[in-house]
């Protein structure tokens, strides 16, 4: 769309079926295109490397045509306004007040009593009160508490007073009956710093956090009338969740590694060390909600992509200068080794399909940073625009 609010460029691509745009039909043979504009004109494109061929012939002096040839037939047909003026994109170069990225680890889970410095996965999150808690607007339960960090300074987006987020999730393990009777509109117009955001049929609440509330008394799901309890709230994490859905302790870590005789001995002292009583998976989920896995934040060294928007295509990303992981640059710069953690703030992007159009300030994480079910995949979310995008 054009700054006016006008159509300015369309693409179709087979196997979209169409009425023949311009006499030009999609799988229409390279040498009838040919015949039917002869002077249409090869254009330079990164997609050749690909085996296409990209040609263009201007219609008028507000239309051109473009078509796009792979295996000698026509598989893209464009149109385009050469003379429109499109607003700019935000976010489309580096910005040089961003100058540092952080990896985020979580560690064996602990009561939450002993209240994690910066922040802790799955448990109860502080300062949200049963009245604030954000519930369902399909299945009228509570939203399951997936983790609260305190950002660095140049995380805090909407704010220096505003220190942490805490993110809550819909159900994504089991499938609640649909309730009719939930109206949440009045929490979310009460609350100025609630997000609420959606994505594939998921719905996920943001708050961000003052100080004080992130060192409030931590928050106790509500008891609503007539809603089923959730699942997360009445299983143990184990078999909510399931064993290969959740995170490791060190020492079930260290035991998978032991191979030694009479290692299994030491092995079960381990983990019997490293866990509340009963196990933090084996606990009934009234008792699981009052340990967390806390957080470790460090800070990254050597990334180059600080700052910089990630982008799809290279020629976007020549704008800010950002270098995806898996091109030729980036393999060369060994990029991939910052591919390991449960979450992070920033820097080089490990996106599971495309890259979200979002700012440099952004936090993606895996599906274990809160227990989430990406279908294998990874989220981002975009700290300054408040939304959330997943792919497997």
């Amino acid at each position: 769309m054009t700054a006016d609010g006008r159509l300015g460029e369309v693409h179709f691509r087979a196997p979209f079926e169409l009425p023949p745009i311009h006499g030009v039909k999609m799988g229409m043979p390279a040498e009838e295109l040919h015949r039917l504009y002869p002077g249409v004109e090869r254009i330079s494109d990164e997609r050749e490397k690909y085996g296409w061929t990209m040609l263009k012939t201007n219609l008028s002096d507000t239309l051109t045509l473009g078509v796009g040839i792979r295996e000698d037939v026509v598989r893209i047909i464009s149109l385009t306004d050469p003379t429109a003026v499109y607003p700019e994109r935000p976010y489309k170069y580096a910005d040089p007040s961003l100058a540092e990225a952080y990896d985020l680890t979580m560690t064996d889970p602990v009561d939450l009593a002993r209240r994690p410095n910066s922040g802790w996965c799955y448990g109860r999150p502080p300062g949200i009160d049963a009245s604030r808690w954000p519930v369902s607007t399909t299945n009228g339960m509570p939203l399951r508490h997936a983790f609260t960090v305190k950002l660095p300074p140049q995380y805090r987006t909407i704010g220096d007073e505003y220190v942490a987020i805490s993110l809550f999730v819909d159900e994504q393990w089991e499938t609640p009956p649909a309730s009719r009777n939930v109206d949440a509109r009045g929490a979310r117009r009460a609350d100025p710093r609630r997000f609420d955001m959606e994505f594939m049929d998921n719905a996920y609440v943001l708050f961000w956090l003052t100080e004080e509330e992130f060192a409030a008394p931590l928050g106790t799901p509500p008891a609503i009338e007539g809603a089923p309890v959730p699942g997360w709230l009445s299983k143990s994490p184990l078999d909510y969740f399931g064993e290969f859905n959740l995170p490791s302790t060190v020492a079930e870590q260290q035991g998978k590694n032991v191979f030694s005789p009479g290692g299994g001995l030491a092995v079960n002292e381990l983990l019997a060390a490293a866990r509340p009583p009963r196990g933090w998976k084996n606990l009934p989920g009234t008792e699981a909600i009052d340990y967390g896995w806390p957080i470790e934040i460090t800070l990254r060294e050597g990334d180059p992509n600080v700052g910089k928007p990630a982008r799809e295509f290279r020629h976007e990303n020549e704008f800010s200068g950002y270098i995806a992981a898996y091109s030729e640059e980036g393999q060369e710069l060994g990029l991939e080794r910052f591919q390991d953690w449960h979450a992070h703030l920033g820097g080089t992007m490990f996106p599971m399909q495309g890259y979200p159009d979002f700012s440099p300030f952004y936090i993606e994480i895996s599906e274990i940073f809160g227990g989430f079910n990406f279908g294998d995949g990874v989220a981002q979310i975009d700290l300054k625009e408040m939304k959330l995008e997943w792919a497997c």
